[in-house]
């Protein structure tokens, strides 16, 4: 029996289609799109090495999540809680164990909501500097306090921590309920510091006094217990400018990177160090939304003959070169982003 013009046709758009389905199949093989809420603010979290991760919340989910991923296309900025549509695709083939098992990409922005600071208290970076009547020195006591969750977290010196928090009928009195915290040990005067805040926090009340960047958590009888600064950005650069800083972590990779440094002068705006082989100078720009970009960096042009220290150079040197960065500090490390993305962390050099 014959087969008409008509039937082959038909068959070959079958078949067609057949294949069209399977290449659509293998394209979006491990993929799906999601809905995440990002909140304002970033959180300092464990990967790697040290590092600040976003805050999401997944559809319609109650609680907080850290996120220690990249969304490509995605440029989060500091005080807006966004609402986005993500494609998370599954990672083929071997993942490599410091590797997320999934790939985000941004598809859509659903909202932009900016969320604005109340009374100067909340949403913004305390530092302890005296507790139960005693000075600490150290600056690695911190906390922000988030009126949109009632939630207080950062660190207790050795540990992050994360506590709820509620509001009382008196004016800036809250109460703050047992939180809970990493367990991770240090030497015996930071945790008995972290032992005394941590009970500082514990199921009490406070009435919260704030004087220009000083902000003190009072008692029932007026006493002072804790008392934190706010540090403003000449606080921050006199610190970062005091320093020598000692590369630790290069694109969220920890190791010891040799003679990888930079120290910032100040006083005339110039920057130096060294990119692993060589060293560079040039000079920077910062604002006060803690951007800064580098300018006319030039280096020496000595061989590189360590393949490892070739490749650290050639990296450092792109971050360096033109590219408008974010910065922060956390306890002893500086740390700088591309697109939100954490690509060199640096440690106060001992």
């Amino acid at each position: 029996m014959s087969i008409t013009k008509f039937e082959t046709m038909k068959r070959f758009k079958k078949m067609y289609v057949f294949m069209m389905l399977l290449l659509v199949s293998a394209f979006t093989y491990g993929q799906e799109t999601i809905k995440m809420t990002v909140k304002e603010n970033k959180v300092p979290c464990q990967g790697v090495a040290p590092m600040e991760c976003l805050e999401v919340k997944y559809d319609n989910g109650k609680d907080w999540e850290l996120f220690y991923d990249h969304i490509e296309g995605f440029n989060f900025e500091k005080g807006n809680r966004y609402e986005i549509i993500v494609i998370r695709t599954k990672r083929q083939g071997i993942v490599p164990a410091d590797a997320s098992s999934y790939l985000y990409k941004l598809k859509s922005i659903v909202s932009t909501k900016p969320v604005t600071k109340a009374n100067g208290i909340y949403n913004t970076k305390m530092i302890l500097t005296r507790l139960n009547g005693k000075t600490i020195n150290s600056k690695s006591v911190y906390m922000t306090i988030d009126p949109t969750t009632e939630t207080i977290s950062g660190k207790s010196g050795c540990n992050n921590f994360n506590a709820k928090y509620k509001k009382l009928n008196s004016k800036n009195g809250i109460q703050i309920s047992a939180g809970a915290g990493t367990l991770m040990a240090c030497n015996d005067a930071a945790m008995k510091v972290e032992r005394d805040f941590l009970d500082a926090i514990k199921d009490k009340k406070y009435k919260i006094v704030k004087k220009k960047n000083v902000v003190q958590f009072k008692n029932s009888k007026n006493k002072t217990i804790m008392e934190f600064s706010i540090p403003t950005q000449n606080d921050l650069w006199s610190y970062i400018g005091k320093n020598d800083w000692k590369l630790i972590s290069l694109e969220n990779v920890g190791q010891d990177y040799g003679r990888a440094s930079i120290k910032f002068n100040i006083a005339e705006k110039k920057v130096n160090g060294n990119s692993g082989c060589n060293n560079f100078f040039g000079s920077y720009t910062a604002s006060g939304d803690n951007s800064i970009q580098f300018s006319n960096i030039a280096s020496t042009r000595m061989a590189c003959l360590n393949e490892e220290a070739n490749k650290t150079e050639q990296k450092i040197l792109s971050f360096l070169n033109d590219k408008k960065l974010r910065f922060d500090v956390a306890d002893q490390t500086l740390n700088f982003y591309l697109d939100n993305k954490l690509v060199m962390m640096f440690g106060v050099a001992k």
